[in-house]
């Protein structure tokens, strides 16, 4: 009787984790797919869970259901899963060193594309399989045996190797989880091995747990690279994603419990339940990125208006490309841009609304940020957002709601308020108002001076990061800013983290973090010498942060020298953040990726 019940307990936790396991591994697997596809590590990675949940699935099924030869099958995608892993940590190492071990990279792939082979055809590779379900399965003495065996040592040893070779990756602070997750797998065959060696056979419970913690950190290593290196993820919504997905699988499992499905069965559909939610995350995560991409092309064409608008003759078509490039990003029905002239606005671009040359009072626009427009002059529009170049501001932009929503979100409002910007720009640099010839045309030289370095900047900064910096990271480098000559505050901040501003004490690290946020302000410093007031509007960004953060000068000074109103001032500020931290990830993704 008690052998009976241990018999039933080990079958039992051998099916939990055989579940569990293959649950999170595919979770994991189309997770990281959406977060990371451009990345080939975190391909690699996804093709190391996408193996292992097909082979704890297949272990899970034959429990209920024996196929002669799924152990010779399963072997083989454990066979893809570690060279996947392998490449995985060899594309981290140094090319000096890739080049200086390609021969082994070769003669491993070579070896597990014939033990996979030959485990394929040889269907009784693996001996009494039907009675050995819950036991590690033992092959027989043969080519199979001997050549899957060289092979498993071989990746092993290949693994820690990459690891801890040359550059030491796998001793860095991030490397150290891929390492951990590579002694996993290096347990198990090493588990594996004692199993066929000894009489007694050992339970498939251990092998299944090793393997399964291993790829779980593997999973959990590059998340936390996408997070701190790539900025894909964050690190509140992977956990949420995984509660969301698991938690509704299991729901889906449950259902199919109650109503008396077999535990395969149940497996199947909670497989299929998750990889309906994981494509629909997919799908949506690649939309998004369309999006992002329209938007850093549109960001792009902008600035290209920008330098093109250098006269009167240039004003009216460059205002009109930059409206239809709006309207086209935010799907807007329409909208139009008004140049402030004497004491009236008149209507110098415009797409489907007011009709060029209308003119209305200065007096009819009092907001100073984005807002709803109360005004009988402007029929038909959601939105304005005022240009932040002198008050009243020196143009402004409308739109009228959009054709498939029922409103705008906050991202979109935001992008209104750049555009915006960069319109008071193209028109400050383009609109001579008379007896200010040789102002304007200073203005324009100390524009010209900072754009070359400003642009090659933005440039590389929109072709290094895919996508805006995550509302949390913007925060994060605020607060840093706000604790910026506090070292003991700065130490014990989540950015100390997130840049691993490593110290002996909260001190060391705050200090280190002190000198990371201000190498990343003096990167949004234009060229040349600070100009004397007014400044010009390249230098606005980099005066805000400097003056409130560095100088520690009160908002409302600061507005003074600038010429600007509060709200002005605020938009200012939310841009500066905003493009400080983009500098802020390019500055800590090569050296991530360097340690």
């Amino acid at each position: 009787m008690q052998p009976d019940i241990a018999q039933n307990m080990l079958f039992l936790l051998t099916l939990l984790v055989d579940f569990f396991a293959m649950a999170v591994t595919l979770w994991l697997a189309f997770y990281l797919l959406a977060r990371g596809f451009p990345s080939q590590l975190t391909l690699r990675a996804v093709l190391v869970l996408l193996a292992l949940s097909i082979f704890f699935f297949s272990a899970l099924y034959n429990l209920f259901h024996p196929i002669v030869g799924s152990a010779a099958l399963r072997a083989v995608l454990l066979v893809i899963g570690l060279a996947t892993w392998y490449s995985l940590t060899y594309q981290l190492m140094p090319v000096r060193a890739q080049k200086r071990l390609r021969w082994m990279e070769i003669g491993i792939y070579l070896l597990g594309a014939i033990a996979a082979f030959m485990l394929i055809g040889t269907r009784n590779a693996f001996i009494r399989e039907e009675d050995n379900l819950l036991w590690v399965g033992r092959m027989g003495v043969g080519a199979p045996y001997i050549i899957y065996g060289i092979f498993l040592l071989l990746t092993c040893a290949g693994i820690l190797y990459n690891l801890l070779s040359d550059t030491k990756i796998g001793l860095s602070p991030q490397g150290r989880y891929l390492l951990l997750a590579s002694l996993f797998p290096i347990a198990e065959v090493g588990y594996g091995i004692m199993a066929l060696a000894l009489a007694p056979p050992l339970p498939r419970l251990v092998q299944d747990l090793l393997f399964f913690c291993g790829v779980f950190l593997l999973g959990i290593s590059v998340a936390r690279y996408q997070t701190l290196v790539e900025r894909r993820t964050t690190l509140q919504e992977f956990p949420i994603s995984g509660l969301a997905v698991l938690g509704l699988a299991a729901v889906y499992a449950l259902l199919a419990w109650r109503r008396g499905s077999e535990p395969a069965t149940i497996a199947a559909i909670t497989a299929l339940a998750i990889v309906t939610h994981s494509i629909y995350d997919l799908v949506r995560e690649f939309l998004e990125r369309a999006r992002q991409r329209r938007e850093s092309t549109f960001r792009k064409q902008l600035r290209q208006l920008e330098s093109e608008a250098s006269g009167d003759e240039r004003l009216q078509r460059c205002l009109q490309e930059g409206l239809d490039l709006l309207c086209r990003s935010l799907n807007a029905s329409g909208g139009f841009i008004a140049v402030r002239r004497a004491g009236d606005y008149v209507v110098a671009a415009s797409q489907q609304s007011v009709p060029l040359g209308s003119q209305f009072p200065a007096s009819e626009v009092t907001g100073e940020d984005v807002c709803e427009p109360n005004t009988p002059w402007l029929p038909g529009i959601a939105w304005v957002a005022p240009a932040s170049e002198g008050d009243p501001p020196i143009a402004i932009i409308g739109i009228a709601r959009p054709k498939t929503r029922l409103n705008y979100s906050a991202d979109d409002l935001d992008l209104l308020a750049e555009v915006a910007d960069r319109a008071g720009t193209i028109v400050s640099l383009s609109y001579v108002q008379p007896g200010k010839a040789d102002q304007l045309r200073q203005l324009v030289d100390e524009f010209q001076s900072g754009e070359s370095n400003l642009r090659f900047r933005t440039d590389e900064m929109m072709a290094a990061m895919a996508a805006n910096p995550s509302p949390e990271l913007i925060k994060m480098v605020e607060e840093g800013l706000r604790n910026l000559s506090d070292y003991i505050a700065l130490g014990q901040l989540p950015l100390a983290d997130w840049a691993e501003a490593n110290g002996e004490s909260y001190i060391e690290r705050g200090k280190n973090l002190q000198k990371v946020l201000m190498e990343a302000v003096e990167d949004l410093r234009p060229a040349g010498p600070r100009p004397r007031e007014p400044l010009p509007r390249v230098w606005f960004n980099y005066a805000v942060l400097y003056d409130a953060y560095v100088e520690c000068v009160p908002n409302r000074e600061i507005m003074a020298r600038l010429y600007i109103s509060e709200g002005t001032f605020n938009r200012t500020r939310r841009n500066a953040l905003r493009g400080l931290a983009r500098l802020f990830l390019e500055k800590e993704q090569p050296a991530a990726i360097a340690r």
